[in-house]
């Protein structure tokens, strides 16, 4: 494969590789290599040279299950600490125990 790749739709060399699309966001748009024409515009896989590419589904659910659990760990982290400080605010104080006589009444004579 040579280092320029051609465009499939106008065969322009002037390409430059995608780091971002509405499909792939910042995850998988690199992985795929996706490119874009400058001359005309047209977007393709840079290794197959399918034209328009599209993210697999399987993909899209991983991306999905993994935005998920991020957002079931941070529920999990906030569940946590809002228990932890209200277990906090609601514990009795303990107060040390002062050995201190207490005052004995004594008979008084009759």
């Amino acid at each position: 494969m040579n280092s320029h790749p051609l465009c499939p739709a106008c065969g322009a060399t002037n390409i430059k590789k995608l780091f971002y699309t509405m499909q792939g966001g910042f995850i998988w748009t690199p992985f795929l290599n996706f490119m874009k024409c400058r001359s005309c515009g047209a977007r393709f896989q840079g290794q197959t040279g399918q034209l328009d590419p599209q993210v697999p589904k399987w993909m899209r659910i991983i991306s999905v299950m993994i935005i998920m659990g991020f957002i079931g760990l941070l529920f999990g982290v906030v569940a946590t600490l809002s228990s932890l400080r209200a277990r906090n605010d609601h514990s009795p104080v303990l107060v040390p125990i002062s050995k201190v006589p207490t005052p004995t009444r004594r008979p008084s004579p009759r």
